[in-house]
């Protein structure tokens, strides 16, 4: 179980950070009225619920890649990771993680993983009450997958892997689907309860030009 202390630690930091979270969603709202994205506001827009549903598909899928990539580079670039990612990398060991771990972050680092749903707004048509309930299901989401709880369905990052992540630094970052970590090598499962590795890493085999199985630094 975690201390007091820790989740003490966890809200004061999660506090801090939400007032300048606030600007990310200035900006998404600022950028949709000036017209600056292809969001549009009923069905018949897109062409009908077939259209829906397959742009909606690919919006979500281009924001998962774009997620997977930005906490990559969170971790790789070792100027952002000093400076912003490795404060939420203290919290390190399952007994740490609770539900308040999911927003206690450097507020950069939390307006930068949830950029992607933005930057893919201008390339992919997506249904404004939908975009509004994905910003709104990404913030549940992390607070689920930050509990070291070990309940998972496969091919869901549920916190079972985010639990690794957080024990292992350089598996499993993707958000909600493990498919990026799966095509560029970075997924691994744990080998015991709470998603905390018992033995040796699996070798992981890379399968993209990206992937690698090395520690990355």
């Amino acid at each position: 179980m975690p201390t007091t202390d820790v989740m003490l630690d966890q809200i004061k930091l999660a506090q801090s950070s939400l007032f300048l979270y606030v600007v990310f969603t200035v900006a998404d709202e600022f950028l949709i009225e000036q017209g600056y994205t292809r969001v549009y506001y009923t069905i018949s827009e897109i062409g009908g619920w077939a259209h829906y549903v397959m742009f909606t598909v690919l919006y979500f899928a281009l924001v998962e890649i774009g997620i997977y990539w930005m906490h990559r580079t969170l971790h790789t670039n070792k100027f952002l990771y000093k400076h912003v990612h490795k404060l939420h990398h203290k919290y390190n060991k399952p007994e740490t993680l609770t539900p308040w771990a999911s927003i206690a972050f450097h507020p950069l680092d939390g307006i930068l993983q949830a950029s992607p749903y933005v930057m893919c707004l201008p390339l992919v048509p997506c249904h404004y009450l939908t975009h509004v309930l994905m910003l709104f299901f990404t913030a549940v989401w992390a607070t689920y997958i930050h509990d070291a709880l070990d309940f998972n369905v496969d091919p869901i990052m549920g916190s079972k892997y985010h639990t690794v992540h957080h024990t292992h630094y350089i598996y499993n970052y993707g958000q909600v689907f493990t498919f990026c970590d799966q095509i560029w090598g970075t997924f691994k499962v744990p080998d015991g309860p709470t998603g905390v590795a018992s033995g040796k890493p699996r070798k992981l085999v890379p399968t993209g030009r990206m992937g690698r199985s090395k520690k990355e630094s």
